[in-house]
């Protein structure tokens, strides 16, 4: 049940006597006393009010709040916020709708999901004709000799041997065209691109990668995790202009979802330009924090980890490092499992294929303990339970190396984690990243995955609820654009349901649900508490940044399956309005 909240506000004055304020104003029963206005007396005076609405908070709801000079002063009743100085104020009527904390994506790819709505586009989930019809389409406008990128193709979708690059040659055939798969780890090529690469019948396999071959060991087009990280040193570089379009509609449309703060969980060489370049020039509004690679697959981006200041800005920090341990347990069987994949080898392995692991641990090791030790969070990429606990062993070294002073490091996409390593993460100091966006019956989860590592691993599948009664701090992730929308709502319906949105169908590992309540801290507090900022936002209460969304509806009282629909109708950062509805008042 969700409990009134208390009227409370900040005061220059003493901390106590916030505390008495509060503890007056609950004795009261919610109404304000003495002791509150005494000390809203010396509070700042307010230039904002936003009543008549239901206000999520720590302790429950309310009805109003009052913000100065960005700053949250006063939470409470609306009669308790209207005894405040308020002249000159902007008066902001909620009528009924739903005030809460911003929210949180803590995994997304900014400028690969802005440049995605800028390419050649089609349907994820699409047929081989249906991209090949958008390829012809897209060749037709396109300049001879001009790159043709796009996405996202999933692997699914396709018969075998029908994924092959003889289509894609027919279909531009004076054009290199290159395709994202649904994970970013494969791409899909014509012949024109790898000859563009000097792929050929006799070229072996990077080390980390995959070169897909049909039965005459002829490349088919398709290339698997540093083997596509590969084919970037030949593609043209993007300009710094287009590389700030791309960041600007990608954070634009996460605005409108309410999102307030993102990881953006793979920062590259040929893209953190325009990243920084849009960060600096006070275009981004949201907090971001910025993950560089590091590893076999970085594209030579190790090098931006000492430039990461002189990249950084006041809404920017480069302050972390991406290592990605392992592929994805996809059709491609890339994800390091512990055991080996079921009902077939891959593409890359014999029978008892377990996998790839990117990064040895004598190189993995030390490195993180020296991240460690500078004080650089590092997130990982860890899909199949073998990286996961790879991972979790490497933490453990580091702070056997140099103690708990370090970053509450990430450990990312954890769909598959052995029971247990669920304890470590409290144990160890790190935060658990999960990506609930594709946990409901979709054509990656019920037949790429449940393929890959038959029916008994599906029961362990995102093991949500585990991770958050252990007491570790968890976060959740997009992963956008690897997810056609970056929609948090269907994030925030499924961790409670595990089911299609609208709440139908069959659950995937039901067990693994967790409360509204629950999912709402996951998605504002947590991710303010990784990104080091919970002292300024993640919550409405006084003291805090104004960071708030408007919402058409409660997601804590709505009915589960109504949950995704919810709409977000104005978004604030530091009181800013950064966003509004088409029919909003602006």
């Amino acid at each position: 049940m969700i409990r009134p909240a208390a009227f409370s506000l900040l005061s220059h004055a003493a901390v106590c006597a916030v505390a008495l304020a509060t503890a007056s104003a609950q004795a009261h029963d919610g109404g304000a006393s003495d002791g509150a206005m005494a000390a809203a007396s010396d509070a700042p005076r307010p230039d904002m009010v936003f009543v008549n609405g239901t206000v999520v908070t720590p302790s429950g709801t309310a009805q109003a709040v009052a913000v100065a000079k960005g700053v949250i002063v006063a939470v409470g009743s609306v009669a308790e916020i209207e005894k405040l100085p308020l002249e000159g104020a902007k008066r902001i009527d909620l009528a009924g709708r739903t005030l809460m904390p911003g929210l949180y994506d803590m995994h997304v790819h900014t400028y690969f999901a802005g440049q995605d709505k800028l390419s050649c586009r089609f349907a994820q989930g699409a047929k081989a004709k249906e991209i090949v019809a958008a390829v012809k389409a897209c060749a037709a406008k396109a300049k001879p000799g001009e790159w043709i990128t796009g996405g996202s193709w999933v692997g699914a979708a396709f018969k075998p041997g029908e994924q092959h690059r003889r289509l894609l040659d027919a279909a531009a055939p004076n054009n290199p065209v290159l395709l994202n798969d649904e994970s970013l780890h494969s791409v899909w090529v014509n012949s024109r691109v790898l000859q563009i690469a000097g792929i050929g019948r006799d070229t072996p396999n990077p080390a980390g990668g995959v070169i897909d071959r049909d039965a005459k060991g002829e490349p088919t087009g398709v290339l698997r995790e540093v083997a596509s990280r590969n084919i970037e040193k030949f593609m043209p570089k993007i300009s710094q202009d287009d590389q700030v379009r791309a960041v600007k509609v990608a954070t634009d449309e996460m605005l409108s979802y309410g999102i307030v703060g993102f990881t953006d969980a793979a920062v590259r060489r040929e893209m953190v330009g325009g990243l920084s370049a849009y960060a600096r020039s006070g275009g981004l509004k949201q907090y971001a924090r910025g993950c560089i690679v590091w590893g076999p697959n970085s594209g030579d981006s190790e090098g931006l980890i000492a430039q990461r200041q002189a990249l950084s800005s006041e809404r920017l920090k480069l302050d972390c490092v991406k290592m990605f341990l392992d592929g994805v347990p996809l059709e491609g069987r890339t994800a390091a499992m512990i055991e080996p994949y079921a009902h077939g080898t891959g593409a890359h392995g014999g029978s008892g294929n377990t996998g790839l692991k990117l990064i040895p641990e004598d190189v993995l090791f030390p490195a993180l303990a020296e991240f460690d030790r500078q004080g650089i969070l590092v997130k990982f990429h860890a899909a199949g339970d073998g990286a996961v606990r790879e991972a979790a062993d490497a933490i453990a070294a580091a702070r056997k190396a140099n103690g708990f002073t370090g970053q509450h490091h990430e450990i990312g996409h954890n769909t598959f984690v052995d029971m247990a390593e669920v304890p470590r993460g409290r144990e160890l100091h790190f935060t658990w990243e999960f990506s609930p966006y594709i946990w409901w019956p979709t054509p990656i989860t019920s037949i790429d995955i449940a393929t890959a590592v038959g029916p008994e691993r599906m029961k362990r599948l995102w093991p949500m609820r585990d991770v958050v009664e252990s007491g570790a701090n968890v976060v959740i992730g997009s992963d956008w654009p690897v997810v056609p929308s970056v929609n948090p709502w269907i994030a925030f319906e499924t961790l409670v349901t595990r089911q299609v949105p609208g709440a139908t169908g069959e659950p995937i590992n039901a067990g693994q649900r967790i409360t509204r309540e629950q999912a709402l801290a996951v998605m504002t507090r947590n991710g303010a508490a990784e990104m080091g900022r919970l002292d300024q936002g993640g919550t409405i209460e006084p003291g805090k940044l104004a960071d708030m969304i408007v919402v058409d509806r409660n997601p804590l009282t709505v009915a589960a399956g109504e949950i995704h629909k919810t709409r977000v109708l104005a978004t604030y950062i530091a009181g800013e309005k950064v966003f509004v509805a088409e029919g909003e008042t602006k």
